[in-house]
């Protein structure tokens, strides 16, 4: 079995090198006869090309002149299919080029427009390439242009060459052409608005609007017609015309595609159907998309952590209240037992506040310092992308800043998220500056006039407990007024001392807040806690003139004797 393995494999080897040198020495075969290549070979040096120096670019180099374009890149190939280089012939005009014509100096004409006058003369090869004839406008002028209308126009045309006999044969009206001297020059006349449409060809039009940076100039229409691309060679070298013919013949269409592709770059659609813009936003959509699933996907986890602890915290809440019920009904008989009860009801509402002020300093730095992270790393990305593009000139760019306005502003929102979830720097900052700073925020998001009365300089010799539980009973009732209040204009927070006890008062003028309807909530309790924690009690009244006011009394020292007993 194995041997018989070996021998089928290595007769696949050997079957694919005979194929393989069969196939190289087949592309080799010499495509014309003994007798044609003979005469190549005796008379090619003598065969002199004439390219068109109005249609097909050139440039001289130490005194050589060095052709570019579709027919030259059609003769280069020619030229090494048969292994052979023609003779060049440089002129100025296409004048030059007649002249050299009748003097029988041309042996060959790389680009010719086939008309019946010139077959008495020329040989005329198969089409090697076919473009379409266009018509060119100012972009300006696209909007209300209409095809049918094209005839009263001002029309320019290259003076002599082939579109010219074709426009007029197929007009089948008097026409008033202008006349330019080349494609070139009757591009520019367009597009600085000396005439209004330019008729020629989509391979002169896209080469000359990209060397010249005709930004303006969009393709209006096609006239129902192709400019082919053929070789004329004399009449009296029917030789020369076959060979021609067939090397023509021995072109791919890959290797067609290539010239075409290489020269054929004038697209006339808008931005927004080109395949590189729908390919950017694409990517663009998708790193948005993706921004935005991992903020939702965040957002969700922390709605599900937050309803967690609060089904957590509501339950211990429930049980509290339940053991309080069951102990206040054995009072006369487990008065010692209710203390202690009491005592573990207040650590217990303390260390709610301590974890529930921890785990928002816990979002708030995972917000800032993973997801922040990560929309600062797409900006910077986007931006580089955004500069690439814009130094490219490429229209893409305003798409892509967009984007990057809109990663800025989910900063912006993150960054005021973070801002509400960490805890408040009493200590270093003071209860007074962090208020200011509060009303400040609130003043320049909500538009609402803020003001902090405090009168008393010993404010500033609160500890940092004492001070914390302030802050957070202002913040919590300005955020209720916000929330459960309408028509507010007006806040005003005031903080004072009358004897040992301070009094702290956050007032505002909405309407809508019932304390029936809106005070059970679990940010009132937790309010409730806190003065409760500060050697006080919190009052919520209405204001006759309309409004409400939350008052808060608080006794420091009573605030430090809780804490010396443990609570």
């Amino acid at each position: 079995m194995k041997r018989f393995v070996r021998w089928v494999f290595s007769g696949f080897i050997i079957i694919s090198a005979a194929l393989s040198i069969w196939q190289v020495n087949w592309g080799r075969r010499d495509f014309l006869t003994p007798e044609e290549r003979a005469w190549l070979q005796a008379n090619y040096r003598d065969i002199a090309v004439a390219p068109d120096p109005r249609w097909t670019p050139s440039q001289s180099i130490e005194d050589h002149q060095i052709y570019q374009g579709i027919s030259n890149d059609f003769m280069s190939l020619i030229e090494r299919k048969l292994g052979i280089r023609f003779l060049r012939l440089h002129a100025e005009s296409w004048e030059q080029v007649l002249a050299l014509e009748k003097q029988g100096k041309v042996d060959i004409h790389p680009v010719i427009f086939h008309t019946p006058d010139r077959e008495a003369n020329w040989l005329f090869t198969d089409a090697y390439m076919r473009i379409p004839v266009i018509a060119v406008v100012r972009a300006t002028l696209l909007e209300r242009f209409q095809p049918e209308n094209i005839w009263d126009l001002r029309m320019s045309v290259g003076h002599g060459y082939g579109i010219e006999s074709f426009l007029r044969h197929h007009a089948n009206r008097e026409l008033q052409l202008i006349p330019v001297e080349s494609d070139r020059f009757g591009l520019i006349k367009t597009a600085l608005g000396e005439v209004d449409v330019m008729v020629t060809d989509l391979a002169s039009a896209s080469y000359y609007i990209e060397e010249e940076g005709l930004t303006n100039l969009r393709l209006a229409a096609t006239l129902g017609a192709l400019y082919e691309f053929r070789f004329a060679s004399r009449s009296d070298l029917p030789q020369l015309h076959s060979i021609l013919n067939k090397a023509l013949s021995q072109i791919t269409r890959e290797e067609r595609r290539r010239i075409y592709d290489r020269w054929i770059v004038f697209d006339p659609r808008p931005f927004y159907r080109s395949p590189t813009f729908w390919y950017v936003t694409a990517i663009a959509v998708a790193l948005v998309g993706f921004v935005i699933t991992l903020i939702l996907g965040w957002n969700f986890a922390l709605k599900l952590e937050v309803d967690n602890k609060t089904a957590a915290l509501q339950e211990a809440q429930r049980r509290l209240e339940q053991r309080v019920r069951q102990r206040t009904a054995e009072l006369a008989s487990a008065n010692a037992a209710l203390e202690s009860e009491m005592r573990e009801r207040a650590k217990i509402a303390q260390d709610l506040l301590h974890v529930s002020g921890n785990e928002r300093a816990r979002i708030g730095r995972d917000l800032h310092d993973s997801i922040g992270q990560k929309l600062i790393g797409i900006l910077y990305l986007t931006r580089v992308l955004a500069e690439k593009f814009d130094d490219a000139g490429r229209d893409d760019a305003a798409a892509v800043y967009k984007i990057i306005d809109i990663i800025d502003a989910a900063l912006v929102e993150m960054k005021q998220i973070v801002r509400g979830l960490l805890p408040v720097d009493i200590l270093n900052r003071g209860l007074v500056t962090a208020l200011q700073a509060l009303l400040k925020e609130i003043r320049q998001h909500h538009g609402i006039a803020c003001f902090l009365q405090c009168a008393d300089e010993t404010v500033a010799d609160l500890d940092n407990a004492l001070a914390t539980n302030l802050y957070r009973i202002a913040q919590e009732a300005i955020n209720n007024a916000l929330k459960h209040a309408v028509h507010i204009s007006r806040i005003v927070v005031s903080l004072r001392f009358a004897g040992p006890e301070g009094i702290l008062c956050i007032e505002n003028d909405g309407e809508g807040f019932s304390l029936e309807k809106d005070g059970s909530g679990m940010g009132l309790k937790i309010m409730h806690y806190r003065a409760m924690l500060a050697g006080g009690k919190l009052e919520i009244l209405p204001k006759s003139e309309g409004g409400t006011i939350v008052i808060c009394h608080f006794n420091p020292a009573l605030q430090e004797a809780m804490d010396g007993e443990g609570l």
